[in-house]
């Protein structure tokens, strides 16, 4: 991602907030002792705060678009509007000063790399950020994950080692986060809960998550996932961020409540980043955190992808172990380098490279296999009966009428996407879908097949395949 200004700073907006109680146990609640808090006033000028980052998330083009449209009208009248968006008041209240501050930066966010020098910063004690206990768990490590990748013990499965929880004090009553059940693959997960009232006139960081310091290659591009799930709708948020980067903001109102869901963030080391810590920051919001990993696009080759068990789901290495198949003679599919084609520009691919269907024309039906152009057929994947696993992976559509993707497991069809579904948003998005399969009776092996049904001229392109056995509980 480029580099944004520093969109999870907001102590400006937060004085006084005193110092906490320690921590004594992470599997319990912990009390805090709490004094009162100051007002709010706006900043001048571009505040780069957490009403920033809920105007403007990151990467979430559609949001952003709305959030531009509304600050080039905020003023244009010469009376300032309010009709502030929905999903950035929790952050931003109803005070006009907070959005315009908010506007003057603009969006700042795109899927390309910071050249400048990012500072590593594990421990901070502004206003809204005061001094507080930091405790790293001592439970005996377990084995790291993911195996291909660089970010270790991610799942939480003994405990919080090696992260680092830091609790911040908002509120008057009992607050905490511990490490429990369930988690999204596994049986534990980092969650957080506060309980009372906030006292912070605005919103304030509750918690922190912070990883150690890991190696990076300069110039690589890896891949950073995270699962969440929300105890309410319109809570806050979850915000990351990768050594002083943007990683990503996700906002409690666009996921269903009492779900998981897995997200995805592209990050490439700049010329001068040898090592990052990974942060999560919770901002009015109770939730859980589970399945995090950081490995390089290319540790997704061969048959050991760092999530999962679905081999080059990826493509950054071609085709792979996939099968491919193209019924109809005038269409083309393949691997393609999507830098060297500018439909893609904006599009939010990860890394370089996209399964890809192009149609010259509208196909003629008697050259399909009822409408299918081109498919992809994974190998076959052992799997459990009873089982449920998580079919994950990003589609993109260049019109609304081009045609639609159909997913099967094992030649039984299990799901469609549209390019006119809510959840694809902009067809021209690299949009996710998130699909829960459950393994039958007696079935015990599993092989993913990816269609493109083209309707008419234009091109429709996958990404970012999973497949992912997942706990009993999500949906």
């Amino acid at each position: 991602m480029k580099e944004a200004v520093n969109i999870l700073h907001h102590s400006q907006y937060c004085p006084g907030v005193p110092i906490m109680a320690s921590m004594t146990n992470l599997r319990t609640t912990v009390a805090l002792a709490i004094a009162a808090l100051a007002g709010v006033s706006a900043a001048a000028g571009c505040a780069a705060d957490n009403c920033y980052r809920a105007l403007f998330p990151c990467p979430s083009p559609s949001a952003v678009s709305v959030a531009s449209a509304f600050c080039a009208t905020i003023t244009a009248s010469g009376t300032t509007a309010t009709n502030y968006p929905t999903r950035a008041t929790n952050a931003c209240g109803i005070t006009a000063g907070r959005y315009i501050s908010a506007c003057q930066c603009g969006p700042t966010c795109s899927y390309s790399t910071s050249t400048s020098t990012s500072s590593l910063t594990t421990s901070t004690a502004s206003a809204c950020e005061p001094p507080s206990t930091s405790t790293t768990s001592t439970t005996p490590a377990c084995e790291a994950t993911p195996t291909s990748g660089n970010l270790l013990y991610g799942d939480f499965e003994c405990g919080l080692t090696p992260w680092t929880a830091q609790v911040f004090a908002p509120f008057t009553s009992i607050y905490g986060v511990s490490v429990n059940t369930p988690g999204f693959t596994n049986a534990n997960s980092f969650r957080t809960q506060f309980l009372g009232t906030p006292n912070c006139a605005t919103t304030c960081t509750y918690a922190r998550l912070t990883s150690p310091l890991f190696p990076v290659t300069p110039g690589v591009k890896y891949k950073y996932t995270f699962a969440t799930w929300f105890d309410g709708v319109s809570r806050g948020f979850v915000g990351t961020k990768i050594n002083d980067r943007t990683g990503r903001t996700v906002d409690a109102v666009d996921y269903p409540v009492s779900k998981w869901r897995l997200h995805h963030v592209p990050f490439q080391a700049n010329a001068t980043e040898n090592q990052v810590s990974v942060f999560l920051e919770w901002l009015n919001v109770e939730s859980k955190l589970d399945s995090i990993t950081f490995a390089p696009l290319t540790a997704y080759c061969g048959n050991t992808p760092p999530v999962g068990m679905l081999p080059d789901g990826e493509f950054e290495c071609g085709i792979g172990a996939w099968t491919q198949q193209k019924p109809d003679l005038a269409a083309t599919a393949g691997v393609v380098n999507l830098t060297a084609d500018s439909l893609y520009t904006n599009s939010f691919p990860m890394g370089d490279y996209a399964w890809r269907v192009v149609s010259p024309a509208t196909p003629n039906p008697a050259n399909q296999e009822l409408h299918v152009s081109a498919r992809i057929i994974s190998g076959a994947m052992s799997v459990t009966p009873g089982k449920k696993y998580l079919v994950y992976f990003t589609s993109f559509f260049s019109s609304r009428t081009v045609g639609s993707v159909g997913v099967m497991i094992n030649n039984s069809p299990i799901y469609t996407r549209n390019p006119n579904d809510s959840v694809q948003g902009t067809p021209t998005f690299f949009s996710p879908n998130h699909i829960i399969w459950t393994a039958t009776p007696g079935v015990t092996s599993a092989s993913v097949k990816i269609e493109a049904l083209m309707f008419g001229a234009g091109t429709i392109a996958i990404d970012s395949v999973l497949f992912v056995e997942v706990n009993d509980s999500v949906v």
